[in-house]
């Protein structure tokens, strides 16, 4: 395990009003993907009594460098003295060169990721136990609100097979499944760390406070502070575990329209195959019957454009009417560059057969 620590201003909103936020010692870790995180160990290091634990899910950085993060945050706070806070990552998605989960984890952890955690702006205020309740409760609505941002991630995803599908992009289909597939894990990664923190309820460890479980009223004005931060925390982590749960599915059902297409796509690929195969063999075997007809061994050798025209003019119209009949056949629309290229390949066809024909012997 790997961390670093900084003093950094959390939950202060754009305003910087001073009643906003906190500054914190923010410590970052990461966690092995073997099981879920000890929390146990982590509170005896604490050594306090306010601890809480909140899931942290994070979409950080610009389009085409993003990076998705999956883990949860650690809340000790002590009297007199700043919060602290361990940043723990469990696991990182990286959007460069598509979505691929990163391996080496601790290189891509830095300020950022404590920068992230400046929305939503709280008032923070009161003893440690309140303190400790109210960052718990701010790391759950900021991972709640950003499941948003990674909703519009499967959006992109679908929007890509739209356009893969209407022919606008070209991608290849493995690739943009393999990243289907990768997002899917990452999502069911956050809703683990939000079930955790729900079934563990936040890991609390206040000596005054109720037995887990007993919270389950919807807090009133006269409720503490400590009580009501902390039902609200558990509020935010049950929505963000259903709303990743319905995203999984959602991306679920996309991985078997894209299988689906998939085998459909091969299908059609197989049929076009075998429509250039036809076409091949019609283009080559009706002037190869025509010239046997005929005979072309009076036009040999082509050393003149009127023996070339009268040997190769059956081959040529006849390959060409082969190429239209393709063109006209093929599930997407044939265009002008398309019908150049036929003749081109026709033209080809024929220059090869005249030099051909002109190295012929006499």
């Amino acid at each position: 395990m790997s961390a670093q620590e900084a003093e950094l201003p959390l939950f202060t909103g754009d305003a910087s009003a001073p009643e906003l936020g906190v500054s914190a010692k923010v410590r970052y870790e990461h966690a092995e993907e073997h099981g879920f995180p000890n929390e146990e160990d982590a509170f005896r290091q604490a050594d306090t009594a306010a601890y809480r634990a909140a899931p942290l899910l994070r979409l950080i950085g610009e389009r085409g460098s993003r990076k998705l993060i999956t883990g949860r945050v650690r809340i000790a706070v002590r009297p007199d003295s700043a919060p602290s806070v361990t940043i723990l990552v469990t696991a990182l998605w990286s959007e460069h060169d598509r979505w691929t989960q990163v391996q080496d984890v601790r290189s891509q952890l830095d300020d950022a990721l404590g920068a992230s955690l400046a929305e939503p702006a709280h008032p923070v205020h009161g003893d440690e136990r309140d303190v400790a309740a109210i960052l718990a409760k701010a790391v759950a609505e900021s991972s709640h609100n950003e499941v948003t941002k990674v909703r519009a991630l499967r959006y992109e995803l679908e929007r890509r097979l739209a356009d893969q599908l209407a022919n606008r992009k070209q991608e290849p289909m493995r690739r943009l499944l393999a990243e289907v597939i990768e997002l899917s894990i990452a999502f069911n990664r956050a809703r683990d760390e939000a079930r955790a923190a729900i079934r563990d309820d936040l890991w609390r460890r206040d000596e005054s406070a109720p037995q887990h479980g007993e919270t389950t009223e919807p807090p009133g004005p006269e409720t503490p502070v400590l009580e009501r931060m902390h039902y609200n925390a558990i509020r935010h982590c049950r929505s963000m575990s259903s709303l990743l749960e319905e995203e999984t599915a959602r991306l679920h059902s996309l991985q078997d329209s894209m299988s689906t297409i998939s085998v459909a796509q091969d299908a059609e690929a197989q049929q076009n195959f075998n429509l250039f195969a036809a076409a091949a063999a019609a283009g080559l075997g009706l002037p190869a019957l025509i010239l046997s007809f005929y005979g072309a061994q009076t036009y040999l050798p082509l050393t003149s454009f009127d023996r070339a025209a009268r040997a190769l003019l059956p081959v040529g119209l006849t390959a060409l009417v082969a190429v239209m009949i393709v063109l006209r056949q093929m599930p997407w629309p044939a265009r002008f560059r398309h019908y150049a290229g036929g003749f081109t390949l026709v033209v080809c066809v024929l220059g090869v057969l005249w030099v051909a024909g002109a190295l012929a012997p006499h």
